[in-house]
Protein backbone atom coordinates (compact mmCIF):
# COMPACT_ATOMS: atom_id res chain seq x y z
CA UNK A 1 0.00 0.00 0.00
CA UNK A 2 1.70 3.30 -0.81
CA UNK A 3 1.34 6.72 1.46
CA UNK A 4 0.83 10.22 0.47
CA UNK A 5 3.81 12.26 2.09
CA UNK A 6 3.01 15.21 4.11
CA UNK A 7 4.41 18.25 4.41
CA UNK A 8 5.49 17.20 7.79
CA UNK A 9 6.77 13.82 6.62
CA UNK A 10 8.80 15.24 4.38
CA UNK A 11 10.64 17.70 6.65
CA UNK A 12 11.54 14.98 8.35
CA UNK A 13 13.08 13.64 5.13
CA UNK A 14 15.10 16.49 4.60
CA UNK A 15 16.52 17.02 8.16
CA UNK A 16 17.27 12.85 7.90
CA UNK A 17 18.70 13.44 5.01
CA UNK A 18 20.60 16.69 5.96
CA UNK A 19 21.93 14.96 9.20
CA UNK A 20 23.24 11.91 7.90
CA UNK A 21 25.77 14.28 5.34
CA UNK A 22 26.61 16.15 8.23
CA UNK A 23 27.49 13.30 10.17
CA UNK A 24 29.20 11.53 7.01
CA UNK A 25 31.26 15.22 6.94
CA UNK A 26 31.93 15.43 10.83
CA UNK A 27 33.55 12.29 10.81
CA UNK A 28 36.07 12.64 8.08
CA UNK A 29 37.12 16.22 9.66
CA UNK A 30 37.81 14.33 12.64
CA UNK A 31 39.71 11.38 11.40
CA UNK A 32 41.72 14.28 9.69
CA UNK A 33 42.05 16.63 12.23
CA UNK A 34 43.16 13.65 14.83
CA UNK A 35 40.30 15.38 17.76
CA UNK A 36 39.58 11.91 18.35
CA UNK A 37 37.15 12.95 21.88
CA UNK A 38 35.57 15.80 20.27
CA UNK A 39 34.47 13.78 17.00
CA UNK A 40 32.97 10.49 19.36
CA UNK A 41 30.81 13.39 21.34
CA UNK A 42 29.53 14.88 17.96
CA UNK A 43 29.39 11.69 16.29
CA UNK A 44 26.80 10.38 19.37
CA UNK A 45 24.78 13.65 19.47
CA UNK A 46 24.26 13.13 15.58
CA UNK A 47 22.91 9.03 15.98
CA UNK A 48 21.07 10.49 18.58
CA UNK A 49 19.29 12.96 16.17
CA UNK A 50 19.42 10.64 13.28
CA UNK A 51 17.18 8.09 15.70
CA UNK A 52 14.92 11.11 17.09
CA UNK A 53 13.96 11.85 13.65
CA UNK A 54 13.76 8.35 12.42
CA UNK A 55 11.03 7.41 14.94
CA UNK A 56 9.17 10.52 14.44
CA UNK A 57 9.05 9.81 10.51
CA UNK A 58 7.75 6.05 11.25
CA UNK A 59 5.18 7.78 13.53
CA UNK A 60 4.07 9.90 11.20
CA UNK A 61 3.74 6.72 8.17
CA UNK A 62 1.39 5.05 10.51
CA UNK A 63 -0.88 7.36 11.31
CA UNK A 64 -1.28 8.14 7.78
CA UNK A 65 -1.50 4.44 6.68
CA UNK A 66 -4.11 4.19 9.41
CA UNK A 67 -6.23 6.77 8.42
CA UNK A 68 -6.21 6.01 4.69
CA UNK A 69 -7.33 9.46 3.35
CA UNK A 70 -6.34 12.47 1.73
CA UNK A 71 -3.07 14.27 3.33
CA UNK A 72 -3.73 17.92 3.89
CA UNK A 73 -1.52 19.87 0.78
CA UNK A 74 -1.52 16.77 -1.21
CA UNK A 75 -3.07 15.90 -4.63
CA UNK A 76 -3.31 12.39 -3.99
CA UNK A 77 -5.37 10.19 -2.35
CA UNK A 78 -4.23 6.43 -0.40
CA UNK A 79 -6.52 4.13 -2.52
CA UNK A 80 -8.99 2.66 -1.72
CA UNK A 81 -8.97 -1.23 -0.02
CA UNK A 82 -12.22 -2.00 -2.25
CA UNK A 83 -11.76 -1.19 -6.22
CA UNK A 84 -15.59 0.28 -6.16
CA UNK A 85 -16.40 3.08 -3.88
CA UNK A 86 -20.08 2.55 -2.52
CA UNK A 87 -22.25 5.48 -3.38
CA UNK A 88 -22.94 8.23 -0.38
CA UNK A 89 -26.05 8.29 1.44
CA UNK A 90 -28.90 9.91 -0.76
CA UNK A 91 -26.62 10.11 -3.28
CA UNK A 92 -28.25 8.77 -6.75
CA UNK A 93 -25.02 8.11 -8.54
CA UNK A 94 -24.17 4.33 -8.81
CA UNK A 95 -21.15 2.65 -8.19
CA UNK A 96 -18.91 2.06 -11.41
CA UNK A 97 -18.61 -1.69 -11.72
CA UNK A 98 -14.62 -3.35 -11.88
CA UNK A 99 -13.43 -3.65 -15.47
CA UNK A 100 -14.73 -6.98 -17.09
CA UNK A 101 -17.50 -7.31 -14.65
CA UNK A 102 -20.80 -7.57 -15.98
CA UNK A 103 -23.47 -4.57 -14.50
CA UNK A 104 -26.77 -5.93 -12.63
CA UNK A 105 -29.65 -6.15 -14.85
CA UNK A 106 -32.10 -4.06 -14.22
CA UNK A 107 -35.87 -5.94 -13.91
CA UNK A 108 -38.45 -5.71 -16.22
CA UNK A 109 -40.81 -3.31 -15.10
CA UNK A 110 -44.45 -4.04 -15.11
CA UNK A 111 -45.33 -1.94 -18.10
CA UNK A 112 -47.71 -2.26 -20.97
CA UNK A 113 -45.68 -4.16 -23.66
CA UNK A 114 -45.04 -6.96 -21.24
CA UNK A 115 -48.56 -7.73 -20.10
CA UNK A 116 -49.85 -10.27 -22.52
CA UNK A 117 -51.72 -14.04 -22.03
CA UNK A 118 -53.52 -16.29 -24.16
CA UNK A 119 -52.75 -17.68 -27.63
CA UNK A 120 -53.68 -16.92 -31.42
CA UNK A 121 -53.98 -14.21 -34.04
CA UNK A 122 -56.92 -12.29 -32.30
CA UNK A 123 -56.31 -9.86 -29.89
CA UNK A 124 -57.77 -7.24 -27.43
CA UNK A 125 -55.50 -5.09 -26.06
CA UNK A 126 -57.11 -3.71 -22.76
CA UNK A 127 -56.23 -0.33 -20.71
CA UNK A 128 -57.03 0.00 -17.23
CA UNK A 129 -58.84 3.42 -17.17
CA UNK A 130 -60.66 2.70 -13.80
CA UNK A 131 -58.91 4.15 -10.38
CA UNK A 132 -57.95 0.84 -9.30
CA UNK A 133 -56.13 -2.31 -9.95
CA UNK A 134 -57.75 -5.04 -12.12
CA UNK A 135 -57.40 -8.21 -13.02
CA UNK A 136 -58.92 -9.14 -16.38
CA UNK A 137 -59.78 -12.77 -17.54
CA UNK A 138 -60.23 -14.16 -20.85
CA UNK A 139 -63.26 -17.45 -20.48
CA UNK A 140 -63.60 -19.58 -23.47
CA UNK A 141 -67.19 -20.82 -23.98
CA UNK A 142 -68.52 -24.18 -22.79
CA UNK A 143 -65.51 -23.56 -19.66
CA UNK A 144 -65.29 -22.22 -16.60
CA UNK A 145 -66.97 -19.01 -15.78
CA UNK A 146 -65.02 -18.50 -12.43
CA UNK A 147 -60.91 -19.79 -13.57
CA UNK A 148 -59.97 -17.97 -16.59
CA UNK A 149 -58.17 -19.83 -19.39
CA UNK A 150 -55.71 -16.44 -19.51
CA UNK A 151 -55.54 -13.55 -17.46
CA UNK A 152 -53.61 -10.21 -16.96
CA UNK A 153 -53.00 -7.93 -14.08
CA UNK A 154 -53.08 -3.80 -14.99
CA UNK A 155 -52.65 -1.15 -12.59
CA UNK A 156 -54.36 1.97 -13.24
CA UNK A 157 -53.53 3.69 -16.93
CA UNK A 158 -51.64 0.13 -17.57
CA UNK A 159 -51.97 -1.61 -20.28
CA UNK A 160 -52.10 -5.58 -21.49
CA UNK A 161 -53.03 -8.08 -23.94
CA UNK A 162 -55.05 -11.36 -24.12
CA UNK A 163 -55.18 -13.09 -26.97
CA UNK A 164 -57.29 -15.78 -28.84
CA UNK A 165 -57.42 -18.94 -32.00
CA UNK A 166 -59.63 -18.49 -34.72
CA UNK A 167 -62.84 -20.89 -34.17
CA UNK A 168 -62.59 -19.90 -30.45
CA UNK A 169 -65.66 -17.66 -28.36
CA UNK A 170 -66.43 -16.75 -24.72
CA UNK A 171 -65.80 -13.09 -22.99
CA UNK A 172 -63.11 -10.83 -21.01
CA UNK A 173 -64.46 -9.84 -17.29
CA UNK A 174 -62.81 -7.86 -14.41
CA UNK A 175 -62.41 -9.70 -10.88
CA UNK A 176 -63.88 -8.35 -8.07
CA UNK A 177 -61.20 -6.80 -5.94
CA UNK A 178 -60.54 -10.63 -3.82
CA UNK A 179 -59.56 -11.57 -6.97
CA UNK A 180 -62.26 -13.53 -7.86
CA UNK A 181 -64.32 -13.60 -10.91
CA UNK A 182 -68.48 -12.98 -10.03
CA UNK A 183 -71.10 -13.92 -12.70
CA UNK A 184 -72.31 -10.36 -12.38
CA UNK A 185 -69.34 -9.03 -13.82
CA UNK A 186 -69.33 -6.11 -17.39
CA UNK A 187 -68.57 -8.56 -20.60
CA UNK A 188 -66.48 -7.88 -23.22
CA UNK A 189 -67.97 -10.72 -25.80
CA UNK A 190 -65.86 -12.31 -28.71
CA UNK A 191 -65.95 -14.44 -31.26
CA UNK A 192 -63.38 -15.46 -34.52
CA UNK A 193 -64.65 -17.92 -36.95
CA UNK A 194 -62.21 -20.01 -38.60
CA UNK A 195 -61.05 -17.51 -41.39
CA UNK A 196 -60.42 -14.82 -38.57
CA UNK A 197 -63.51 -12.98 -39.13
CA UNK A 198 -65.02 -11.32 -35.58
CA UNK A 199 -67.78 -10.42 -34.21
CA UNK A 200 -67.32 -8.35 -30.77
CA UNK A 201 -70.11 -6.89 -28.35
CA UNK A 202 -70.18 -5.50 -24.89
CA UNK A 203 -73.22 -6.83 -22.60
CA UNK A 204 -74.08 -5.61 -19.31
CA UNK A 205 -76.97 -8.06 -18.92
CA UNK A 206 -75.76 -10.19 -16.08
CA UNK A 207 -74.27 -7.06 -14.12
CA UNK A 208 -72.30 -3.89 -14.81
CA UNK A 209 -68.95 -3.86 -12.75
CA UNK A 210 -67.43 -1.98 -15.02
CA UNK A 211 -67.40 0.41 -17.99
CA UNK A 212 -66.35 -1.40 -21.22
CA UNK A 213 -65.42 0.58 -24.58
CA UNK A 214 -63.84 -1.42 -27.68
CA UNK A 215 -62.28 -0.50 -30.97
CA UNK A 216 -61.10 -2.78 -33.80
CA UNK A 217 -59.23 0.24 -35.51
CA UNK A 218 -60.90 0.61 -38.31
CA UNK A 219 -63.95 3.01 -37.31
CA UNK A 220 -66.46 0.28 -35.32
CA UNK A 221 -66.84 0.85 -31.40
CA UNK A 222 -68.97 -0.50 -28.72
CA UNK A 223 -69.49 0.28 -25.19
CA UNK A 224 -68.99 2.74 -23.35
CA UNK A 225 -66.22 4.97 -20.88
CA UNK A 226 -69.15 6.24 -18.74
CA UNK A 227 -69.35 5.78 -14.57
CA UNK A 228 -72.83 5.81 -13.53
CA UNK A 229 -72.98 3.28 -10.89
CA UNK A 230 -72.59 6.42 -7.84
CA UNK A 231 -76.17 7.57 -9.09
CA UNK A 232 -78.03 3.54 -9.43
CA UNK A 233 -80.78 2.77 -7.22
CA UNK A 234 -79.72 1.36 -3.55
CA UNK A 235 -81.56 -2.18 -4.49
CA UNK A 236 -79.40 -1.82 -7.24
CA UNK A 237 -76.21 -1.92 -6.22
CA UNK A 238 -73.83 -4.55 -4.52
CA UNK A 239 -70.48 -3.54 -3.72
CA UNK A 240 -67.40 -5.78 -2.80
CA UNK A 241 -64.54 -5.92 0.08
CA UNK A 242 -63.10 -3.25 -1.69
CA UNK A 243 -66.35 -0.80 -2.13
CA UNK A 244 -66.19 -1.44 -5.94
CA UNK A 245 -69.71 -1.11 -7.05
CA UNK A 246 -71.86 -3.83 -9.57
CA UNK A 247 -75.01 -2.52 -11.03
CA UNK A 248 -77.37 -5.30 -10.82
CA UNK A 249 -78.03 -6.64 -14.62
CA UNK A 250 -81.53 -7.11 -16.37
CA UNK A 251 -81.03 -11.11 -16.79
CA UNK A 252 -84.17 -12.17 -17.32
CA UNK A 253 -86.10 -9.53 -15.37
CA UNK A 254 -87.21 -11.64 -12.56
CA UNK A 255 -87.00 -9.37 -9.61
CA UNK A 256 -87.39 -6.13 -8.80
CA UNK A 257 -83.84 -5.65 -8.49
CA UNK A 258 -82.57 -6.76 -11.52
CA UNK A 259 -86.13 -4.90 -13.47
CA UNK A 260 -84.78 -1.60 -11.16
CA UNK A 261 -80.90 -2.08 -12.47
CA UNK A 262 -81.91 -2.99 -16.20
CA UNK A 263 -84.35 -0.36 -16.32
CA UNK A 264 -81.06 2.45 -14.60
CA UNK A 265 -78.97 1.46 -17.32
CA UNK A 266 -80.96 1.57 -20.40
CA UNK A 267 -81.78 5.26 -18.72
CA UNK A 268 -78.37 6.09 -18.72
CA UNK A 269 -76.90 4.35 -21.61
CA UNK A 270 -79.61 3.37 -24.21
CA UNK A 271 -79.31 -0.05 -26.38
CA UNK A 272 -77.64 0.94 -29.31
CA UNK A 273 -73.86 0.33 -27.97
CA UNK A 274 -74.33 -2.71 -25.31
CA UNK A 275 -76.39 -5.55 -24.81
CA UNK A 276 -78.75 -4.59 -21.27
CA UNK A 277 -81.43 -7.19 -22.13
CA UNK A 278 -81.02 -10.45 -23.63
CA UNK A 279 -83.04 -9.63 -26.99
CA UNK A 280 -81.35 -5.94 -27.57
CA UNK A 281 -80.29 -7.20 -30.96
CA UNK A 282 -83.89 -7.13 -32.02
CA UNK A 283 -84.33 -3.85 -32.63
CA UNK A 284 -84.08 -1.50 -34.88
CA UNK A 285 -80.64 -1.61 -37.20
CA UNK A 286 -79.59 2.22 -36.44
CA UNK A 287 -80.19 0.70 -32.73
CA UNK A 288 -78.05 -2.71 -32.85
CA UNK A 289 -75.48 -2.61 -30.70
CA UNK A 290 -73.96 -5.28 -32.68
CA UNK A 291 -71.68 -2.92 -34.36
CA UNK A 292 -69.03 -5.09 -34.74
CA UNK A 293 -70.60 -7.76 -36.71
CA UNK A 294 -68.06 -9.86 -39.11
CA UNK A 295 -66.00 -7.44 -38.44
CA UNK A 296 -61.91 -8.85 -40.52
CA UNK A 297 -60.22 -6.81 -37.77
CA UNK A 298 -58.44 -9.11 -36.04
CA UNK A 299 -56.54 -6.21 -33.60
CA UNK A 300 -59.23 -4.69 -30.77
CA UNK A 301 -58.13 -2.00 -28.31
CA UNK A 302 -60.84 -1.46 -25.06
CA UNK A 303 -61.05 0.45 -21.90
CA UNK A 304 -62.00 -1.15 -18.43
CA UNK A 305 -63.03 2.26 -16.18
CA UNK A 306 -64.93 2.00 -13.00
CA UNK A 307 -68.67 1.11 -13.41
Amino acid sequence: MSTSITPDTQSLIQELMAAMQSGSLSSGTGSASGAGQSSGTQNSQEEAKLAEVFQELMALLKQGNKEGSTSPGSDTASPAISPVASPAAGSSASATPAAGSTSPTTPASNDASSTSAGDGPNTTTITNTSNHDEKIGQFLNGGSTTQPTAEIDLKPGQTGTLKYENGQGGYDAEADSSGNFQSTASRLEFYADAKGVNNDDVSYIDGRNASIKVSDGNGKTAGDSQSIANDAPSNAITKDAAGRATVTGWYDGSTQDMKDGGAYMESKLGTGNAYIHPDDDRNATSSNPMTMAQDTSQHYTADFGDA
